[in-house]
């Protein structure tokens, strides 16, 4: 379905946000993006208080540099049996008359009995655990707020620009691997990969803003964080035009989200909440013509999206995700994850598991949910909303 540019119900805050404005590609985080509120001149909200907006960006961010990760990226399946070898065997293997076998051997490395592979049954494989992030900055949020009661010992972050108490075990975690970061410290290929999926169509999402008086400060904002089945219009260069129209839609497998908000200092915050989104992965056999159906799911969620002088919104989301979530792509995509892409599924679960730090169960003391952050840019858009629940109901 295609966005139309004539709204019926309109978040009318696009125009009043100089709509005509064009969206900016992604760009790494800097502390003007998603740190204290820069000085800056903001205009007044719409008469109505309602502004929408279309989400361009939204990936896991990362803090360029090769020290995060000073042994090295995470290795691909293959690399790993290599290095596993005895040094005599690693040199025949690894000579060029022996690429068949060597080849076949990695490759076993995947299967298990009765038809198991490490990525369709990541639980039945016991695989060593990742490298992992070794720097003490990393973009996020404080989700415990120093409140240990729900969540498990772990080591916190300290942002670019000096926020302390960040809890981003995922990046802790996956940090290292290829598709995170490059072997030069530079984002992997997540980056490109999560704005094609949003470029398609497959996930598209938007922001409703409603009872906005001020974009400066103002107490209380509700915030409803959905999926849209409109594509997003963007010009020859990928960039999402401002001043479409979009319809809110609960149509399975698509999710919204009503969350209560606040603006301090030209900042929206939300307050804990659950926010559910729709993933459509172009893998598997039991897919649909528009891929196979998941969720990102994050509990315990929170915004915190800075608004910027073009009508943009820039900044995070945090939240508790359940450890087998992040590796969700790779296990629709089974025994080809592990043979095409090299993805250790299973040392993967083992790692999430490991570094898991929220979503405690009372009974068993474990932690089954790991702390992760989504960097979120977003363009002026007019959304409609053909589903009324609001955040008190």
């Amino acid at each position: 379905m295609m966005p139309k540019r004539m709204p019926k119900l309109l978040a009318a805050g696009a125009i009043a946000l100089g709509a005509g404005s064009m969206g900016a590609a992604p760009q790494p985080f800097t502390p003007q993006a998603i740190g204290d509120a820069a000085a800056r001149s903001l205009p007044a909200p719409p008469a109505d208080g309602v502004m929408g907006f279309v989400v361009s960006d939204f990936v896991q961010p990362i803090v360029e540099g090769r020290d995060a990760c000073p042994d090295g990226p995470v290795p691909k399946l293959r690399e790993a049996y290599i290095a596993s070898l005895p040094s005599a065997e690693r040199e025949r293997l690894t000579r060029k008359e022996n690429e068949a076998e060597l080849l076949r051997a990695w490759q076993m490395t995947a299967f298990g009995k009765n038809g198991t592979n490490i990525c369709s049954q990541p639980e039945l494989f016991d695989r060593p655990t990742f490298r992992t992030v070794q720097s003490k900055v990393a973009w996020g949020l404080d989700l415990d707020e120093g409140n240990s009661d729900d969540t498990c010992a772990h080591d916190t972050f300290t942002t670019p620009n000096g926020q302390t108490g960040i809890d981003n075990q995922e990046y802790r975690a996956l940090g290292c691997k290829l598709e995170w970061r490059t072997k030069d410290g530079v984002g992997g290929d997540n980056q490109i990969g999560m704005k094609q999926f949003h470029n398609s169509g497959e996930w598209t999402q938007v922001i409703l803003l409603r009872g906005v008086d001020s974009l400066e400060n103002d107490p209380s904002v509700e915030v409803v964080y959905a999926n849209t089945p409109d594509r997003p219009m963007i010009d020859g260069k990928g960039n999402y035009l401002p001043g479409i129209t979009y319809s809110i839609s609960t149509k399975p497998p698509r999710e919204r989200n009503v969350l209560k908000g606040r603006i301090v200092n030209g900042v929206l915050l939300t307050d804990p909440g659950d926010i559910k989104l729709t993933q459509t992965w172009g893998q598997g056999g039991a897919r649909d013509i528009r891929g196979n159906r998941a969720r990102w799911d994050y509990r315990k969620a929170r915004l915190r999206l800075e608004f910027q002088p073009d009508g943009s919104l820039k900044g995070m989301m945090a939240g508790y995700r359940p450890v087998a979530d992040p590796i969700i792509s790779p296990a629709l995509g089974g025994a080809g994850s592990a043979l095409v892409a090299g993805i250790d599924c299973a040392g993967e679960l083992a790692t999430l598991r490991k570094y898991a730090d929220g979503l405690k169960d009372p009974k068993t003391g474990k932690c089954n949910g790991i702390s992760a952050t989504q960097r979120i840019s977003a363009v002026p858009a007019y959304i409609n909303d053909i589903n009324q629940r609001t955040a008190s109901r």
